[in-house]
């Protein structure tokens, strides 16, 4: 009210030469058009025409919004007009305009000399630098400018329309360097979200960084590309602070850097936190659909800019929520990550649910809740402006990022452990699979043992009997690594300790199954026990194992439970009579199992096709099909007591 009565005395008092601006009494270079302009709302063509008669029109001040002025929430076209008198003797001259919105002609003596944005019928909504318009020469040291500004009617409710602060008029050269230092105040006012670009441009990096070194983990590849996406928002924003852009194209491609940011940090906590529901992926993917048919079908375009604010700022409160809920779940279930993220994250989720509400209320044209807005998102102005919601950001990101290094830095480490367990693991296998197989008479043995990995589960004993005949196991242990290596070792021990007591396969395998029921933390062990005599008699018991082959064809073995399973379990035994010069083939299901790229089975035909080559030949057929488990093959050839070792 006060600037109101202010200005209706300074147009009474000053009524012929309020809209004038002596630029040849003042003699500077350059000089603020701060004063009384005459304005008129709507349109008209004549209204550029020098020696128009706008002596009817309002005055109203250059150096604020026609909003504050009587105008409010009023959206259209506008004129301003004011005369100029320039100095007799000066360099080429310009006119500086600040940001308008949303567009604007700058109109010298009736001549158009500057058009920014776009205008209706086809309008498109511009976002507007300052700008500077070069003045054409004089013709009687004086000029009449009229500027015509159209304001976005769905803005108006908003932004306030016109002038902003004064424009200027006065030398290029100085004009330049006004404009220059308004670009350093904007830039300088940009500190925080460029704060926030920068620390998630640490985020994106540390990520794909972390990516590379651990590409299976594909945590680090979603943690990268919130960081991206984060980093993307804030630039994008800095480069339309600076430069004439549509401004629904602008808005378009913020709000998709931020959806798909908010969809990356999504899945990274829940990725974080074990998978544990895939609801929360469904949210994200239905906030991704959302925010997609808001900026592309036409009737959700055309909803009131208010209502549309509204859905997306909904939307964006309830995809920011779902990693906190997730966090907080985790936290409760115990894990460590989880519990130092759940504050910052928390403080963000709340920073966000203000700053949702906030904009809602603003949007929605409640000018009351400007203040508000104005403290939460320039609470701070020293070491420059900046807000609680910016804070809430910078603590959110340094927490992530330290609990990503941590993480990190703790994978090492559990992989170190593991590399020690490996070759701890190698070392005991090495011990315990044969390195030369024994010597026996009337017998030709082959072994051959190809892990799937450094440390397979199989496991073989060739065992000379008191009676001049061979002693043969085969198994194979659920599980890899170091238990697997454990368990494996505990088993050899077993059979080497029983061979000097007994040669019954039943009995071994009854001691083998007791043994392990105590040590298989829920594995098992499929195991096969055969003695071959000198005579050529066979007696095999098998726990859960593939039948040997004898001269291409399966043996019909009785099968029990493999070992670990049940403490009653019994292993029946088979006795075969096996006629010199025939082989007996024992393998493990690494030989079936092997898979080709079209995922077939080598399977049991071509198994039994290739039973009778040497173990050499059987193990590298099942390799060059798909090795995809351990691989061990046992040969032997009964030639009778006359035929020694080969």
């Amino acid at each position: 009210m006060r600037k109101l009565v202010l200005l209706a005395m300074a147009a009474l008092t000053l009524p012929a030469c309020a809209q004038v601006f002596n630029m040849e009494q003042d003699r500077v270079p350059m000089a603020p058009l701060a004063g009384l302009m005459r304005f008129h709302t709507g349109d008209d063509a004549r209204w550029s025409e020098p020696g128009l008669d706008d002596s009817a029109w309002p005055l109203i001040s250059s150096s604020i919004s026609w909003s504050e002025q009587g105008y409010k929430d009023y959206g259209g076209f506008a004129w301003y007009r004011f005369k100029v008198i320039l100095p007799s003797s000066h360099r080429q001259l310009a006119l500086y305009v600040p940001k308008i919105m949303t567009s604007y002609q700058v109109f010298a003596d009736g001549k158009m000399i500057g058009s920014f944005g776009g205008f209706p019928p086809d309008a498109t909504i511009y976002s507007l630098h300052q700008h500077i318009i070069l003045l054409p020469p004089e013709r009687n040291g004086q000029m009449e400018i009229a500027i015509r500004v159209w304001h976005w009617p769905g803005w108006a409710m908003f932004y306030d329309g016109g002038f902003p602060a004064p424009p200027r008029i006065g030398d290029v050269g100085q004009l330049k360097h006004w404009m220059t230092l308004q670009d350093r105040d904007t830039f300088w006012a940009l500190t925080a979200q460029n704060i926030s670009a920068l620390l998630n441009f640490l985020y994106c990096v540390s990520g794909f960084a972390l990516l590379l070194m651990r590409p299976k983990e594909r945590l680090y590849l979603w943690y990268a590309l919130a960081g991206f996406c984060f980093c993307a928002q804030p630039l994008l924003d800095d480069y339309g602070a600076f430069h004439d852009l549509p401004q629904f194209a602008i808005d378009g491609l913020t709000n998709g850097f931020v959806t798909a940011g908010f969809f990356s940090f999504l899945v990274f906590v829940w990725m974080m936190t074990a998978k544990r529901n895939k609801i929360w992926i469904w949210i994200g993917v239905a906030y991704l659909a959302l925010n997609a048919m808001m900026w592309t079908v036409p009737a959700l375009l055309n909803l009131p800019v208010s209502v549309g604010n509204l859905i997306l700022t909904a939307a964006n409160i309830v995809v920011t929520t779902c990693p906190f809920i997730m966090l907080f779940q985790a936290a409760r279930s115990g894990d460590p990550d989880a519990r130092l993220l759940l504050i910052p994250v928390g403080l963000n989720t709340l920073a966000n649910w203000i700053n949702g509400a906030l904009w809602v209320i603003f949007t929605a044209g409640y000018a009351w809740i400007e203040p508000y807005w104005t403290l939460w998102s320039g609470t701070f102005n020293w070491p420059f402006p900046f807000g609680l919601y910016d804070l809430s950001i910078w603590i959110l990101l340094l927490a992530i990022l330290g609990i990503v290094v941590l993480r990190f830095a703790r994978s090492r480490h559990e992989e170190d452990v593991l590399k020690s367990e490996l070759e701890a693991a190698r070392e005991v296998q090495r011990v315990l699979v044969p390195a030369e197989n024994p010597a026996i008479p009337g017998f030709r043995i082959e072994s051959i043992y190809k892990p799937a990995g450094e440390v397979g589960g199989d496991f073989f004993q060739i065992l000379p009997t008191s009676a001049g005949g061979v002693l043969l196991v085969i198994g194979d242990v659920s599980g890899k690594g170091m238990p697997a290596a454990m368990t494996v070792s505990l088993l050899v021990g077993t059979v080497r300790t029983l061979a000097h007591y007994t040669q019954s396969p039943a009995e071994i395998l009854g001691a083998m199954n007791q043994r392990m029921l105590a040590r298989s933390n829920g594995g098992f062990t499929t195991c096969l026990v055969a003695r071959l005599d000198a005579d050529g008699t066979l007696t095999a018991a098998n726990a859960g194992h593939i039948a040997p082959y004898f001269n291409g064809a399966e043996l019909p073995f009785e099968n029990g439970l493999p070992l670990g399973l049940n403490a009653q379990a019994t292993y029946p035994e088979s006795q075969f009579q096996l006629s010199p010069g025939g082989q007996l083939t024992l393998i493990t299901d690494g030989v079936v199992e092997a898979r080709n790229g079209t995922g077939e089975l080598f399977g049991f035909e071509r198994t039994a096709a290739i039973a009778t080559n040497a173990a050499e030949d059987i193990a590298r057929a099942a390799q060059a099909f798909g090795q995809e488990d351990d691989i061990t093959v046992l040969t032997l050839e009964y030639a009778g007591a006359e035929v020694t070792h080969a």
